[in-house]
């Protein structure tokens, strides 16, 4: 083989090589389609503070029943009266359901006219049961505003006369600046907290007049 025919096939080689490279490199500057992050919120218990009875009774809180469409983490967002949809890149920490039951149960041990709030261990007859339904807890959507919607039905049984005590409704509305995810949780904990203290005062209000 001539000196004259090596040349051409070191170049050849060597424009392979240099296309490789280039198609290699191109490739690793390609856009990656990653998963969105998925952002998680929870509902809290709220500070209430109240004055004490005569006597600490005990608390029997059932489980917080939720609504269909209401039963999964999702976070629910309605553009429509007709239709209800899950966020996509958010959801609550645990179902709203059980969100809300762990901050009635957290508000009401921190009272001190009551001893202990029994949830999933009996361990005495307690003197009252609690029981909530969540109905609604849902975001609104409606141009450059929305709206969360909070709605919580509560009855109080007096175990010791076998009637309900007290029963209440609450069915409030928060205004958002904002259509997402992070201010519709804003705005849930908002109502929630007034939730909260209407269960609280509810509550209060029954066991008191049963001392009296």
């Amino acid at each position: 083989m001539t000196v004259s025919s090596v040349l051409p096939l070191r170049r050849a080689a060597l424009a392979a090589l240099l296309s490789l490279a280039s198609l290699t490199l191109a490739a690793c500057a390609l856009p990656v389609n990653r998963a969105p992050v998925q952002q998680t919120y929870r509902l809290t218990a709220t500070e209430i503070r109240t004055a004490p009875l005569p006597q600490a009774t005990v608390i029997q809180l059932l489980p917080v029943r939720a609504s269909a469409g209401f039963q999964s983490p999702a976070m629910m967002y309605s553009r429509s009266p007709d239709t209800l949809e899950p966020y996509r890149d958010s959801r609550w920490l645990a179902p709203p359901a059980q969100l809300v039951g762990e901050a009635i149960a957290r508000t009401l041990s921190r009272q001190p006219w009551i001893s202990a709030v029994q949830q999933q261990a009996v361990l005495v007859n307690a003197p009252w049961t609690l029981h909530c339904k969540l109905n609604r807890l849902e975001h609104d959507v409606h141009a450059n505003q929305g709206t969360v919607h909070l709605d919580l039905v509560c009855d109080l049984a007096n175990q010791r006369t076998s009637r309900i005590a007290a029963h209440w409704h609450f069915d409030g509305s928060q205004t958002i600046a904002v259509n997402d995810a992070a201010h519709f949780a804003q705005g849930a904990q908002t109502l929630l907290d007034q939730a909260l203290k209407g269960i609280v005062e509810n509550t209060r209000a029954a066991v008191a007049a049963a001392q009296s």
